[in-house]
């Protein structure tokens, strides 16, 4: 049995506002095996001891042990049938305004509006390829599947992967074409300009037919930013233009 204080802290905090398979699946990313998590759930979701008060002691400890089970038996239902992205945890302080920071795997920084919050997942076991959509809170996640609700949800992707690109002239160009060839192969109506945030590099593409929607490509020094909205507006605005890399910066 392998239980970690710190797994167990974060249990007890989350286990009433998250389903238990989205915290599995958050502490599995950060390397808790499925055993440890059973085991640290287990301690989590134990009562404390009570102290003892007569020869009925190990009748209450039989109770406690009986109450575990059907605990523990119950979040191995959720397990096997929620499918709640994982919750983030806190990336950031949030300002005066109710604006908060979002900070990514690799270090990147986004300000987020208020009442927005990131909701994340990696493509990879190499935890290279992350997205992260931006969303009021209380968004279902299952809307992230429709990319037609982006535009009247005001919800922005962003996806961050290692750059296939070098984040200087002949970068920005090479990245341009393959933009320009991706949108022309659609067959789509699009206006394709030079963009850029803070001292990053990139492109901004505006698709018009047949499917609104706008995107825009950032080169940082290791990374890829690829953001992705329904509507050019405030919202996708604040946020793209908010992005800082540090690396990219020094």
């Amino acid at each position: 049995m392998t239980v970690r204080p710190d797994v167990v802290e974060y249990l007890r905090e989350n286990i009433s506002k998250f389903h238990v398979d989205a915290l599995r699946r958050q502490l599995y990313e950060e390397g808790v095996s499925d055993i440890d998590f059973a085991d640290c759930l287990a301690a989590a979701l134990r009562a404390p001891k009570p102290k003892k008060s007569g020869a009925s002691g190990g009748g209450v400890r039989a109770l406690l042990a009986l109450i575990g089970l059907i605990l523990i038996i119950g979040a191995v239902f959720w397990t096997f049938s929620s499918k709640t992205p994982p919750p983030e945890k806190a990336s950031g302080p949030e300002s005066a305004s109710g604006e908060s920071g979002y900070v990514g795997h690799r270090g990147w920084v986004v300000r987020l509006p208020k009442e927005y919050v990131g909701m994340s997942e990696f493509k990879d076991k190499g935890k290279t390829h992350q997205v992260v959509h931006f969303c009021k809170h209380g968004t279902d996640p299952t809307s992230f599947l429709n990319e037609g609700l982006f535009g009247q949800m005001e919800i922005v992707r962003l996806e961050v992967t290692p750059s296939p690109f070098p984040a200087n002239a002949t970068g920005v160009v090479n990245l341009t074409n393959a933009v320009n060839r991706k949108t022309s192969a659609n067959g789509e109506k699009f206006v394709l300009k030079n963009f850029s945030v803070g001292t990053l590099p990139g492109v901004l593409v505006n698709i018009q037919t047949p499917f609104p929607r706008v995107e825009a490509y950032l080169l940082g020094q290791r990374d890829l930013y690829f953001f992705y909205g329904g509507q050019e507006d405030d919202v996708w605005r604040d946020i793209v233009l908010s992005l800082r890399d540090a690396r990219s910066e020094n």
